[in-house]
């Protein structure tokens, strides 16, 4: 399990108030419990300003699962690195 998908998931895990280790690379975002666009855009804010990256916001909304959302920030990281 890598760094990145530890902070990416426990940045989830505070936006929808739910136990980490509840939260899979395959859970999807719509399904986890009251997710709306507002929960959106507090995990991006959280990832930009944890992880020093800026993701297109289209390709973010296109997002639709963890697993997904972490090889985006990986691949941010190695492109600002």
């Amino acid at each position: 399990m890598s760094e990145v998908f530890v902070d990416v998931v426990d940045l989830v895990g505070q936006v929808t108030d739910l136990p980490a280790e509840d939260i899979s690379a395959d859970a999807r975002f719509e399904a986890l419990g009251n997710w709306t666009s507002y929960d959106a855009l507090r995990l991006l804010t959280g990832i930009e300003q944890k992880f020093a990256v800026r993701l297109d916001l289209q390709e973010y909304f296109a997002i639709k699962d963890v697993g997904g959302l972490v090889a985006a920030v990986a691949t941010a990281q190695e492109k600002s690195g």
